[in-house]
């Protein structure tokens, strides 16, 4: 009778140590949290990506205008050209 209920105080110790050693396992250790990002770092890292992403949509909209210039002026060009074609073949 003694030696099951130490068999049974045993094998609930093994399961308490099983568990001990499970969560060892999986918390974080010091250097873990140490090397994390705080509040404060992440707060930071948004506020760049909006300001990226505010510089990005100037970039944007930047080229766009750029574009329609560039085929305003490519346009003017073959005019032009039509236009020196046109004055060559009157002479």
């Amino acid at each position: 009778m003694l030696e099951a209920v130490l068999q049974q105080v045993l094998t609930k110790l093994n399961e308490l140590q099983a568990e001990i050693n499970n969560m060892k396992q999986t918390m974080a250790t010091k250097q873990d949290l140490e090397n994390m990002a705080t509040k404060q770092d992440l707060k930071m890292i948004q506020q760049a990506v909006l300001e990226t992403n505010e510089i990005v949509k100037n970039i944007e909209a930047n080229q766009k205008r750029q574009e329609r210039i560039l085929d305003v002026l490519s346009k003017r060009s073959i005019e032009h050209e039509a236009q020196i074609t046109d004055l060559r073949c009157v002479k």
